[in-house]
């Protein structure tokens, strides 16, 4: 008998009403039921591993920081239909997007964008629109630490540096291209020119490592390509690249160990890999979804298979929302990286590599992680409270410039203080590396805490890129299927675009772009802004070689 774990609100995959959906536990596993009046039943598999499932549902957290100007101020129909953003949305945005072209040099058989020249059309916003996006989310109260550039294939405009430093000059503190590599792979000179125009990631689209796998998911042999791309980074000493497999059952996943292995070998360029198990939008067709399903859970299951248990479950990437802003809070940086998702939406860890061995540590291996997560949470509630209402300085005190320097002087050691507290308490959670034998790992364990509170976010940034280390990330965006208004509300990955007819930035989740409002966006700024091929030449997309 199904037992149910908890109810939300979901679409309909067919008409997109608003339904009742439960969460629901059957032989260990999870599925999301749902009835449609009007085109009946569904049922979709959400976890392979249901205890994990409920031992996620602890972490989830209310951000501290909501977006206080809504552009839809008023509940109309509802999340997720809404945006955007609405005033149903319980957080700021960590990631800004703008699809910058339609534009693609691949016809990819999975695609979350129908990239529309297929149909002799192209969505491209000017240098001047794109701008006015990218300050739109600067001005939230939170703004976001990283600015996305997606597409179709953002490489194929000729102006992306002048773009890339467009917004690099409006505060963004990463500057990330979503690419198939295929440009940057061809033309070194053209990667070298958007580095130095301010590009410090490439989100790189990286389904496996046989030539197979590139054929079926992309149409096209480009496993030289991308080989290529990390030879190009390795020789600019790029050391940035976040690998991206789109995984599908049936497909590709027997490739998530040989991934692993390739970011292990190539860490001297790859810091991340982000594995996104395939999301049924664009021009996938609906019947596939059975057969072709994966969830996190499969992903999360052949790594600690393939690492013989050393990543564990993997906790979601809430687990982590407090130590951010505390990291951020006492190192004094102006931004805050936020991590208020849904505990279903993404997971993560990190991993330290032996540069001679390769063999590899998990973090969570080396630190008592309950228990730092208790410590952390404690501290976070302390220093909001602070923030909140702040105590008067010393300085405040001073009469005259002698005793408003000696305040200054008590307000920054009592700040120090703060952190060396934070720190020290935080460093009795690392296990002994003497029972664990790994004394180097433990060294670069003690070394993570102490960047991330003390130092600046570029050392912060270093210790991840140049430190043989790779964060392993998980993120399933939903569909129709098993979308859920409430991991909707809470979406950290925010489309950007101008409404052709208010002119006004407009603001949309990530999964509900893809599964509710592309095609609608798409047909308005067609009918006000879109040409044709035969109406305009467009820019030469260069040709695929191997």
């Amino acid at each position: 008998m199904a037992d149910i774990i908890k109810t939300t609100t979901s679409i309909c995959p067919e008409c997109q009403q608003l339904i009742s959906a439960d969460y629901i536990e059957e032989d260990g596993q999870v599925y999301m039921v749902k009835e449609c009046p009007d085109h009946g039943p569904f049922r979709d598999l959400i976890s392979i591993n249901a205890k994990h499932f409920r031992w996620i549902q602890q972490f989830t957290f209310d951000s501290d920081a909501k977006i206080k100007n809504p552009q839809v101020p008023n509940k109309l129909k509802g999340c997720p239909h809404d945006c955007g953003i609405c005033n149903f949305h319980k957080n700021s945005p960590a990631i800004a997007l703008v699809d910058v072209t339609y534009r693609c040099n691949l016809k990819c058989p999975i695609c979350y964008a129908a990239a529309l020249n297929e149909r002799g059309k192209n969505i491209e916003p000017s240098a001047e629109d794109i701008r006015k996006i990218y300050q739109h989310f600067r001005e939230l109260d939170q703004p976001p630490v990283c600015a996305m550039y997606v597409g179709g294939e953002p490489t194929v405009r000729d102006d992306l540096p002048e773009i890339l430093a467009m917004t690099k000059d409006l505060g963004y503190y990463q500057i990330q291209v979503a690419s198939n590599g295929i440009r940057f792979a061809k033309d070194i000179d053209y990667l070298q020119t958007c580095i130095d125009a301010g590009m410090n990631a490439i989100y790189f689209q990286f389904d496996g490592v046989s030539p197979e796998v590139y054929q079926t998911m992309r149409g096209a042999n480009i496993w030289p390509l991308k080989q290529k791309l990390i030879e190009n980074c390795r020789e600019l000493n790029f050391h940035n690249v976040c690998l991206v497999p789109t995984i599908a059952k049936g497909i590709n996943d027997d490739q998530i160990p040989q991934i692993v292995d390739y970011a292990v070998e190539n860490v001297d360029v790859i810091s991340v890999i982000s594995f996104q198990p395939v999301s049924f939008c664009g021009r996938i067709e609906q019947e596939e979804v059975t057969r072709m399903r994966i969830t996190s859970s499969h992903v999360i299951s052949e790594i600690n298979k393939h690492t013989n248990g050393e990543t564990g479950w993997m906790y979601p990437i809430p687990a982590l929302a407090k130590f951010s802003k505390l990291a951020s809070w006492m190192s004094g940086q102006p931004e805050i990286l936020e991590l208020t998702c849904n505990s279903i939406c993404g997971y993560g860890t990190f991993v330290f590599v032996d540069p001679k061995t390769k063999k590899i540590r998990d973090i969570t291996k080396l630190f008592d992680t309950p228990r730092f997560i208790r410590l952390t949470n404690r501290w976070y509630d302390k220093m909001l409270k602070l923030r909140q209402n702040p105590p008067r300085k010393f300085r405040d005190f001073g009469i005259g410039p002698i005793s408003r320097l000696l305040g200054d002087f008590i307000d920054k050691g009592a700040e120090t203080l703060t952190k060396a507290q934070f720190v020290a308490e935080l460093l009795t959670t690392m296990r002994n590396p003497l029972q664990d034998g790994v004394d180097n790992f433990v060294n670069r364990a003690r070394l993570f805490l102490e960047t991330m509170v003390n130092s600046s976010r570029d050392a912060s940034a270093n210790w991840l890129i140049k430190g043989n280390n790779i964060l392993l990330a998980i993120m399933h965006f939903m569909d129709g299927y098993n979308m859920d208004i409430e991991r909707t509300s809470r979406c950290l990955v925010h489309y950007g675009y101008i409404d052709p007819r208010t002119k006004q930035v407009m603001a949309v989740p990530f999964c509900p772009m893809n599964s509710v409002h592309r095609t609608r966006i798409e047909n308005e700024l067609l009918l006000a802004n879109a040409v044709s091929k035969e109406e305009k030449a467009e820019v030469p997309i260069p040709e695929i070689e191997t």
